[in-house]
């Protein structure tokens, strides 16, 4: 089973950017719209602003020695465009900007179950994700394949229980291709116990230990045994223009 999830990360013009205030003297300002700004003249030659964003969207341009962002295409929207270039030349419309009071977003946020990045941070993010638990948590998926008049079979229709100190987290029943998945649980989060049973060929269970995102398999008398991994893969900024992948690759 391969399951990718994509993060696209950019600066989040944060209300309180770390970078503003470790630039001290102006070389990055917000706008009274909201947009923070690098300034290509007082910050010539700060390369140590580049690790002042937690986040990582602040580069270091070697050519010009600047440090480097995303500005929102402040430029475009002072010629009174009413947008920026990303939202308006996605093709799937996976991207939004909005103009909205405070309140409003938080509603929307609400309302839409949007999410920030790292609210632990305290920097304020002013870009919301959608379905962002794809990307920050983490599964437990498997096929189950059982032996059929001596031939190995895809196992549908089984039924998985995902428990957790004894308690039932969450329940599955396997495709056409005998998969089963767990999403949306936390990383590094222990012990679980998959529980699974199947008319005409009994019940067995498993127990699973999970730390990054895993792909396990059933009992052996009744499942065959193959490797298997769970991967989601991280490009690296200039493999992908500062788009993300997550990696998690685990052979069991």
């Amino acid at each position: 089973m391969v399951d990718v999830a994509y993060l696209p990360t950019t600066c989040n013009h944060c209300d309180d950017a770390p970078c503003i205030k470790a630039a001290g003297d102006g070389a990055i300002h917000k706008r009274p719209d909201g947009i923070v700004i690098i300034d290509p003249v007082k910050a010539k030659g700060r390369k140590d602003l580049v690790k002042s964003c937690p986040y990582g969207a602040i580069w270091w341009n070697d050519e010009l020695q600047l440090p480097q962002k995303w500005i929102f295409d402040a430029h475009l929207l002072d010629q009174g465009w009413t947008e920026p270039r990303c939202t308006q030349a996605c093709a799937t419309g996976c991207m939004r900007a909005v103009n909205v009071s405070d309140a409003s977003m938080k509603q929307m946020a609400s309302d839409e179950g949007l999410e920030v990045l790292h609210p632990e941070w305290g920097t304020r993010p002013r870009v919301y994700y959608l379905n962002l638990p794809r990307y920050a948590k983490c599964f437990i998926a498997g096929s189950v394949i059982a032996s059929i008049d001596g031939v190995a079979e895809c196992a549908s229709g089984v039924d998985v229980t995902l428990l957790k100190d004894g308690r039932q987290v969450a329940r599955a029943v396997t495709d056409a291709f005998g998969d089963f998945k767990f999403d949306g649980l936390e990383p590094n989060d222990g012990e679980y116990c998959l529980h699974f049973l199947s008319v005409g060929r009994g019940a067995a269970t498993r127990a699973v230990v999970l730390k990054e995102s895993v792909y396990t398999w059933g009992p052996s008398f009744w499942i065959r045994r193959f490797p298997m991994c769970a991967i989601r893969r991280r490009l690296l900024p200039d493999e992908f223009h500062g788009h993300e992948i997550r990696y998690q690759a685990k052979e069991v």
